[in-house]
């Protein structure tokens, strides 16, 4: 069984990212086990915590670590990603000399803007890979939330729920390689 963790860059009631992630749950292949890993209790990462790491962020680090992959599931903020998703990979690398190197890391989100949420993780694409983060490149899903791409039952209308599948095979076999 590979085992991914996901992590949601939106706690708003009814996020569309939320959505998305139970989609991207409901189309992953039998042989991926997903789990949620809740950052959103995590405190803001300063240096100063360095010396006396506190154990939230410690134990947050573990469970990352005890998975195979890590798949972020993310809104786009003005154009960029949330600062929640940059805290919790600013943990992952601290304290100073911990690393993030062979992270195998899915990026996907939602976004009601045209273009989904490509621009959040282009950024995201550029200071990953040398912190040691191993990022899929491709397919990339973006998606494009209107008001008829998610229903109320957890499900997604066909395009976007085949776009998830698609994406949940690429995402478990890169995790596999």
């Amino acid at each position: 069984m590979t085992r991914i963790g996901y992590i949601l860059g939106s706690v708003a009631e009814g996020s569309i990212n939320q959505k998305l992630a139970q989609v991207l749950v409901a189309q992953s292949p039998d042989r991926a086990e997903l789990t949620y890993i809740d950052i959103h209790h995590l405190p803001l990462y300063n240096r100063g915590m360095d010396g006396d790491f506190p154990q939230t962020m410690n134990d947050y680090k573990k469970q990352v670590w005890s998975h195979d992959g890590l798949l972020l599931v993310t809104p786009e903020h003005n154009q960029s990603f949330p600062a929640v998703i940059k805290n919790a990979l600013d943990i992952l690398t601290r304290p100073w000399g911990s690393s993030a190197e062979g992270l195998k890391l899915g990026i996907t989100g939602a976004s009601p803007g045209r273009f989904g949420t490509i621009n959040g993780q282009a950024q995201l694409r550029q200071f990953l890979p040398p912190l040691g983060v191993r990022v899929m490149g491709s397919p990339i899903l973006a998606v494009h939330a209107t008001k008829n791409t998610f229903n109320g039952d957890g499900t997604a209308d066909e395009t976007t729920t085949k776009r998830a599948e698609q994406y949940m095979e690429a995402f478990t076999q890169f995790v596999e390689s």
